[in-house]
């Protein structure tokens, strides 16, 4: 008999619709397909505005393997995964959407990879509807990252996954303002392995991940993950440097220059220097804010953590 504890974490925000659902789905499935482990469903809420608090507040009245963290703010979908793991107590944990366009039914793979010594086991998602020409930049985005980040990213593998406790081990003293999870569990991992499968349409209630979420993850990744960003602007600023001297050598001996080509130039390269503080000053931001994070109470409420 398997005496091992999951962990299920759910983050949420205004999900009312959704997390009963999610919550019997897969209470069910431990009790029909994997009654061998014991588990433990974890919701975090980025302070929902709807009925999503009392429904779940419920929930952990009624059931004790439900735990609650209801949060000050939104701290975002990474930082708040970031404290779900910390509050897990499994011996692996599973993070899944309570939307279930990733299905439950995964579980009993993700384990049964988990259990031949695998630390990181993702979910790969082969199909979804969206536009081709999303679908093809989130192609092109990840053959990127993959390419220029600290850790490699297999191209269509999200959130969906089973992480082992030696890697949540690891970074349970983590205090990033803008974690990315993703990278962060990839990095630690030292057995890992993807799964294919189809995600499905949400059902009830509609999704708070559009189009300006997905950049500003992509950006908070880029940031978080990869040297691109660096790599660009630091070969830019070398090209405009040369090149606007190049113009002032020629027109000094030749003078046919346009004196407006060379204030035009003159004007991208200040917008481009405004544009490289810019980061700085986020980079600088990041640090801040993880020192100052320390002393800084998010959690508003917990139920039987």
């Amino acid at each position: 008999m398997i005496n091992k504890k999951i962990s299920i974490l759910i983050p949420v925000f205004n999900e009312e619709k959704n997390v009963v659902v999610a919550y019997n789905k897969i209470n069910d499935f431990f009790i029909s397909q994997l009654k061998n482990f014991e588990y433990e469903i974890i919701f975090t809420d980025n302070h929902s505005e709807d009925k999503t608090q009392q429904i779940l507040e419920e929930l952990c009245e009624k059931d004790k393997k439900v735990k609650y963290i209801r949060f000050k703010y939104n701290l975002g979908y990474d930082k708040s995964l970031l404290h779900g793991y910390k509050q897990a107590t499994g011996d692996a944990t599973i993070v899944i959407d309570s939307d279930l366009q990733d299905p439950p039914e995964l579980f009993q793979n993700f384990i049964e990879k988990w259990l031949e010594g695998y630390d990181l086991v993702y979910g790969i998602r082969e199909r979804r509807k969206e536009s081709k020409f999303f679908s093809n930049l989130r192609v092109f985005y990840y053959k990127t990252m993959h390419r220029y980040s600290f850790s490699k990213f297999p191209i269509g593998a999200g959130d969906f996954r089973l992480v082992d406790k030696s890697i949540i081990d690891n970074f349970r003293d983590n205090k990033e303002s803008y974690p990315y999870m993703r990278g962060i569990t990839f990095s630690l991992s030292k057995r890992s392995i993807g799964i294919k499968y189809d995600r499905v349409d949400r059902l009830r209630g509609e999704s708070k991940y559009n189009y300006f979420n997905a950049l500003r993850y992509a950006l908070n990744a880029l940031i978080e993950e990869s040297f691109l960003l660096n790599r660009i602007f630091n070969s830019v600023f070398l090209f405009l440097i040369l090149f606007i001297f190049l113009l002032f050598i020629i027109d000094f001996f030749n003078h046919f220059i346009d004196v407006y080509l060379i204030q035009l130039f003159n004007l991208i390269f200040l917008l481009f220097v405004a544009l490289r503080l810019t980061f700085v000053s986020e980079y600088l931001d990041r640090i801040y804010l993880t020192v100052k994070n320390k002393k800084i109470n998010i959690f508003e409420k917990k139920i039987n953590c």
